[in-house]
């Protein structure tokens, strides 16, 4: 089998592939590295079962797949980070019920404490005879009315008491251990992050080409984006023509207009050609768009550098609407959209594991903060696996 066949079958479809073809694009990443160290430890006689260097085109097709696997880890980071954000705000919750428990059962056991000194000091002597010599009557009945109706009361106030102390040693257990579960996610970030790292070393090894392949590569980066850009201009004037074949075809008799609109029936999985928004989506978009070209950087969230879900995060933020930093979260707000719906600034998600997030632009194409190495940019959604929609606000 030749070495392009080889890196094709290790997943590089359009986007990032299932998790047993990733892990064998890996393999291959680490088998180059070993043929390299073979190339240096064995004889020329050897070297002919060597498998052959990596072309300019797999080398960029294997660079891109490695970027998007870290990305893809970028987006549970995020993930994990807003569960610690969240987790934070709820140990401070209980923290604060922690603190007043205590008051609490302060209170319950000075009130225990007077039932009991009260019921001592008055064990020899009736209320008679206490009334008898005291000086201040009114004060005493008072007193002695009070001390008869907490002694009265005197079991339910043990009960109030043990109660309390009860719960505030279960709130004092969950504190703890919501605190030992953000330990856990601290560490489980550092883990992501290492994993994150380790995909874009394993880019870099494959980028080192000769002076010449890398002029070849840099060429081949230049042309995809002329490209993108070529296609969003042509999507552009396409909306122009069709919104104003819309308008014409509006000033139309209506006795034409009813096939016409027969024969322009979406299929389900059709997107459409020339939409429309809300206004908090087309503000949203507009905010997307004003961050055209502002690089990738892992958990961004601007003012200059972004991930895919900080920026559907602060597009949607800037009208008013929170949204969490975390693609896979986002994914559960809102309500959910047909393709053949989408409207702009719609979040639209890709990869069966939800980690890919952009804004609808129009004309099957989203505005997204792709992946490290690249920028926020324009990108036809058929280039990646269609997840789903939702419509924030």
């Amino acid at each position: 089998m030749n070495f392009t066949a080889r890196v094709t079958s290790r997943a590089f479809e359009v986007g990032r592939a299932p998790s047993i073809r990733r892990s064998l694009r890996i393999a291959a990443v680490g088998f180059a590295s070993v043929a390299l160290s073979v190339l240096v430890v064995f004889p020329a006689s050897l070297l002919a079962a060597a498998e052959p260097p990596l072309t300019v085109a797999e080398a960029r097709d294997l660079i891109k797949q490695l970027q998007t696997d870290a990305a893809g880890i970028d987006q549970q980071y995020t993930d994990v980070k807003e569960q610690i954000k969240n987790g934070r705000a709820q140990v401070r919750l209980k923290q604060a019920d922690v603190q007043a428990q205590t008051e609490k059962v302060g209170r319950l056991k000075l009130q225990v404490g007077q039932i009991a000194l009260a019921q001592f000091q008055n064990r020899n002597l009736d209320t008679a005879a206490r009334l008898f010599v005291t000086r201040d009557t009114e004060g005493f009945l008072s007193q002695i009315s009070t001390v008869q109706k907490v002694s009265e009361n005197q079991n339910s106030a043990l009960q109030d008491y043990q109660q309390a102390q009860a719960n505030l040693a279960a709130l004092e257990h969950s504190a703890e251990t919501d605190l030992a579960a953000l330990g856990e996610k601290e560490e489980q970030l550092k883990s992501l992050t290492a994993a994150s790292d380790k995909k874009l070393d394993q880019a870099k090894k494959v980028a080192k080409l000769t002076a010449d392949q890398q002029k070849q590569l840099a060429e081949a980066e230049k042309k995809a984006t002329a490209k993108a850009n070529a296609e969003r201009r042509a999507a552009t004037k396409a909306t122009a023509k069709a919104n104003a074949e819309r308008r014409a075809t509006t000033k139309a008799p209506a006795k034409t207009n009813a096939p016409r609109r027969a024969t322009t029936k979406a299929s389900p999985d059709s997107t459409p050609s020339t939409v429309t928004g809300s206004s908090k989506g087309t503000k949203a978009l507009a905010y997307a768009k004003a961050q055209l070209g502002e690089p990738y950087a892992r958990s961004g969230a601007g003012p200059s550098s972004w991930d895919c879900s900080g920026l559907t995060m602060m597009a949607w933020g800037s009208v008013g609407v929170n949204l969490p930093h975390s693609s896979r979260q986002q994914f559960n707000r809102g309500q959910p959209v047909a393709k053949s719906d989408l409207q702009l600034g719609d979040l639209v998600f890709f990869y069966s594991d939800i980690s890919h997030v952009g804004l609808y632009a129009g004309n099957g194409q989203v505005i997204h903060a792709p992946r490290p190495g690249k920028s926020v940019e324009y990108i036809k959604m058929s280039y990646m696996p269609y997840a789903g929609a939702r419509r924030p606000g």
